[in-house]
């Protein structure tokens, strides 16, 4: 009797262990947080706030799924109630069911180091590249590669309007012959149809306003005696108005914009924003980044709260802090390693 307790009392504490690592996979609207992981060691991650309660859900995509997201996750889009994982170094885009994150399917592409994924009509979508010179053009719901668009430089940020993809250019210093621009994609034809430079600057940043602009965050360009600030172009890429800094060193970068595409926000060692209306560069602050690495960004389409990842030495897990619209602070977090990205279930 006494070997027979002690059986049943063994499996009582496997099963309370099991149910103990169960992760609640999320059934309403939140945040994701996609976390890189360390390069090359396949810690990738996907971690899911939840505003209303502020619980945290960590390490997701495997609880979901039972295997890892891979090695280095770069971004996420979510298309009603798809979601579209980038994950850089394993060279593919994870197709997942929101808010689960249940894997649909895999989207491998070979030789590439993919960025970021927009979806440009109902089949097609655009994954942009670091190293291949080309932006990729997928249908995601065959999971295969059916064409690409030659570029020449590192493809990071694009957005869409109509008929036209606006992909911005960032100089790659190891590839030979890259330079900073805004390209305009025809997306019936996968062709460029047009580009701008700016004058020697890199680009870091591109969103679009409510009036269909183009909003670009400049670097400085030293060499050349160029200040960084903004542009702002209509969709033909003429320019409706610029401004930059007065002096060197500023590097106005992860430039957001809020779900009415009236404000802007970006990072320059602090958290600034400005209004689109406006015609000079914010010299007061929204947010400190005092004591803080910031390393990326994101404003919420419906609240306007701004999100921000701490990712402190690049080897702890990243510190996520939540403000209101006003700069206000909310709430703080724990994410993965390396925060990276922010995408918005609403």
């Amino acid at each position: 009797m006494r070997k027979y307790f002690c059986y049943i009392m063994l499996l009582w504490f496997i099963a309370s262990c099991d149910k103990e690592k169960t992760t609640n996979l999320p059934t309403g609207t939140g945040v994701y947080v996609v976390n890189e992981g360390l390069f090359n060691f396949g810690n990738a991650e996907v971690s899911f706030y939840n505003p209303t309660s502020n619980d945290v859900t960590h390490n997701l995509f495997d609880a979901a799924n039972g295997y890892s997201l891979g090695d280095v996750g770069q971004s996420m889009f979510i298309k009603d109630t798809t979601g579209f994982i980038v994950v850089n170094n394993s060279a593919k885009v994870e197709v997942v069911k929101v808010p689960s994150l249940k894997r649909i399917s895999t989207i491998s592409i070979p030789g590439s180091s993919p960025r970021n994924f927009l979806p440009v009509n109902d089949s097609i979508a655009y994954v942009s590249e670091l190293y291949a010179k080309k932006i990729w053009v997928v249908n995601y719901l065959k999971g295969t590669v059916v064409n690409s668009i030659a570029t020449q430089g590192w493809i990071e940020d694009m957005v869409q309007i109509g008929d036209a993809v606006f992909a911005g250019q960032k100089v790659n210093t190891l590839l030979t012959g890259t330079f900073a621009a805004v390209y305009k994609i025809n997306v019936n034809s996968h062709s460029v149809a047009q580009q701008a430079t700016f004058e020697g600057r890199d680009v870091n940043g591109v969103v679009k306003d409510k009036l269909n602009r183009i909003w670009v965050a400049v670097d400085e360009d030293t060499a050349s005696g160029k200040y960084a600030g903004f542009y702002c172009l209509d969709n033909n890429l003429s320019v409706v108005k610029s401004f930059f800094y007065t002096s060197y060193g500023h590097h106005p970068s992860r430039l957001c914009i809020n779900g009415e595409g009236d404000r802007l926000f970006f990072v320059e060692r602090n958290i600034y924003s400005m209004y689109i209306s406006e015609t000079e560069v914010p010299v007061v602050s929204l947010v400190s980044g005092l004591d803080k690495n910031i390393y990326a960004m994101g404003v919420n389409p419906v609240s306007d709260d701004i999100y921000i990842s701490d990712a402190l030495d690049f080897v702890q897990q990243s510190k996520i802090y939540r403000y209101d619209k006003f700069g206000n602070p909310i709430h703080s977090f724990t994410a993965g390693v390396i925060s990276g990205n922010f995408a918005f279930y609403e």
